[in-house]
Formats: C-alpha cells, structure tokens, sequence
C-alpha cells in the first residue's frame, strides 16, 4: 500500500513518516543561491492551487493559468493582461502561432497578445487536463472518453472519437500529448464501486481523424494503478504511475511495455512530466528523488535526494532544476546539488514561499507561479 506525499518539508499536503520530510543534508548549499531575473507580486494562491499546473511562454510573454489566465512580459515580469477563467480552471495553457489555449470544463482560445477571447467550446463536458496543439487543432478531452480535434481559428470540431470503451465505473482523462501524426491520451479508469481500485490507460490516435492505433493499460490485481504525464523519448513514451509508485517505458509505435522501475513501496510515484535532453530522461518525483536515466532501457545514470516530494523539473543549459516547495538546481552531469530557492539555512521550505505550478525552461531561464509572485530565475550560476 502507498503511504502519501508532501510538497516539500514543512509544506505538508498529507501525512508521511517523518523520514519523508527530512532536508537532505548530504549535498548543502547556500540559501537563495539561485540567481532570480525578476520577481513580480500577486495574490498569494489559495483554495486549490495545484503544483502541476502547466505554463507556457511565446517569444515576448509569460502565461500562467491561476485564476483564469494571466500574462506577464517575459523580459520583465511586467504584467500585461489577465482574463477571468470560463468554468472549472484549466491545469494548463498552451501557446501556438499567436493564440493562446485553455482547456477547463471549456475550451478556449485567446489573442496572446491580448487575451482577447476568439471563441469557445463546450462539447462534451470538456476535461480541465493537459492538451495539447498544433497548426492545425487543439486537442481536448472530454470526461466521457472522448478526444476532440478543435479547429485552431474557429474552434470547431474537425473530429472527435472515443478514445476508450464506456465501462461500468467512471473513467477520468488525465492529458494528451502530439507527437508527429499521433495523440497519446491518458486516463485513469476506477475498476471498483468505491473508486480505490484503479488501473491506467494510455490510448495512440491517429492525429488526423482519432483511429485508434493501440492501448496500453497499466493494472495488478487488487491495487490502484493509473498511467499519465506522459512523453515522447525516441521510440519510447515514457509514462507516469502516480499510484503505483512507478515509471515505465512503452514503445510508442507497438504500444507493449519495455521497462519498468518500481520506486519505494511506501511513496507515490511522479506528478512530473519527462523532460529529456541529449539522450537523458530527467524525474522529479513524490517519493523525494531526482532521477536522471536512460529512456530506452531505463537505466539510472544518477539520482539525487530533494528531501520532500516534488512536482515538477526543468532541465536548462548544464542544469536540471526541480522543484519540492523550495526550487533546488543540480549538476546535469553528476547530479550534484548546486543551488537553491526558498530553502533556509536548515534545509527546510521557507514559511508562504514555495513553488505552485510546474517549472518551465524557456530562453536560458526557469519561469514559475510561487506562492506569493511569478519568478524568473538564471540557468547559470
């Protein structure tokens, strides 16, 4: 049975053994040593601020889905416009050719340069998850197993298709990632009237039209298992198992299972998406480690202790952040500790400042929604 996680010492989001929320003090460093470019205050985020919220950035502004979606200039952090959330909040924002799209329980698409709104779409109970576009749709899911193809200027439906069979029990859509001419969505399906019991799916879409190409289900017997923050590495797709406390590789052409790591048994797996750089795989994980690996066997090139459960990674220049309420920056090369954000003298998370949304590498600086602000910060030291 997994235990729960924590956000990062002294940010406590359930209980764990108190080992859980130990600082690591093996690999030390100075407090507020990572560089910060700027800095720009806003309303602390309350009442269900998640820290896997996806942000995004073009070549002139910053967008950050808190409270609807908010846009700051990228060099500065000035704030440029803000637009009230439509509906459940969206957990992403994604920026393409001069919009901007969200996808709560509905989806829409924004002049990124003014938040202008282009137009809407409600469909079929639209799923507040990651989505995904290209040039020519954005792509939604909905919380009845649909995938929708949205036309990218007038928002409607170029096509949508049932990605997984109805089944007895409910079925929630986590994300959707695009790849070349394919989809790869991922839902958790409950296989019990309680809802404890669950296994994962990952589901192949052709890009143009849905025809399913095949479905990967993670599930053991007796145990919640799901699949999701998923990304492309090669051949494979690399995919999360929250419940499991797991990663695995797929071969993302097959769809069959080529590796697997079992992470400890009393931890939560990943809420991180993948990053993967010169043939490296980077994962923050809820069960405290940093991981650094190949992604077409799985092998560990290195790991390295964050002392709390984390949310998400960056990888920028020769250094892979993560963030565990504080932001931590380590070695690309050796996984060595080098610098830290919103960390005392003690290793601790500093009181009201940590991280709230996942981290994003853009342009040689990390971009992210703390508690209390939005922060730019510097990829070297």
């Amino acid at each position: 049975m997994r235990l729960s996680y924590v956000l990062g010492c002294g940010v406590l989001l359930a209980i764990v053994s108190p080992a859980a929320c130990a600082p690591d003090v093996t690999q030390p460093v100075a407090r507020d040593s990572i560089r910060v470019a700027w800095h720009t205050a806003r309303e602390p985020v309350v009442g269900g601020a998640r820290p896997y919220y996806h942000i995004a950035a073009d070549e002139h502004l910053l967008f950050v889905p808190a409270r609807g979606v908010a846009a700051y200039e990228l060099a500065t952090g000035a704030p440029a416009w803000q637009v009230a959330s439509v509906g459940q909040p969206p957990e992403n924002v994604v920026v393409r050719d001069g919009r901007v799209f969200t996808a709560g329980t509905i989806a829409r698409a924004l002049d990124s340069g003014t938040g202008r709104e282009l137009w809407r779409f409600a469909g079929d109970s639209v799923a507040p998850v990651v989505s995904a576009a290209d040039e020519r749709a954005f792509y939604v899911l909905s919380e009845s197993r649909q995938v929708y193809g949205l036309d990218v200027v007038t928002g409607q439906p170029l096509w949508s298709a049932e990605a997984l069979p109805q089944g007895q029990y409910r079925a929630l859509s986590t994300g959707i990632v695009v790849h070349g001419d394919t989809l790869y969505a991922s839902f958790v399906e409950e296989t019990s009237p309680t809802g404890h019991l669950k296994r994962g799916w990952i589901v192949a879409l052709e890009r143009n039209g849905g025809r399913v190409l095949w479905r990967y289900v993670n599930e053991r017997p007796n145990e919640p298992h799901d699949a999701g923050r998923h990304a492309v590495a090669g051949r494979m797709l690399l995919v999360n198992d929250l419940n499991g406390g797991a990663f695995m590789g797929v071969d993302r052409f097959t769809g069959q299972e080529v590796w697997r790591h079992v992470g400890p048994a009393d931890r939560f797996g990943a809420r991180d998406v993948f990053k993967v750089a010169d043939g490296v795989a980077y994962l923050a994980s809820n069960d405290t480690r940093l991981y650094a690996f190949d992604p077409e066997t799985g092998r560990k090139h290195w790991t390295a202790g964050l002392g709390g459960s984390a949310s998400s990674s960056a990888v920028c220049g020769d250094y892979v952040f993560a963030a565990a309420g504080s932001l931590q920056m380590f070695d690309r090369a050796t996984g060595k500790r080098r610098a830290a954000l919103f960390m005392d003298s003690d290793g601790f998370v500093e009181p009201g400042s940590h991280v709230v949304s996942r981290l994003l590498s853009h342009g040689g600086r990390v971009y992210f929604l703390a508690y209390k602000g939005v922060y730019a910060v510097e990829c070297s030291l």
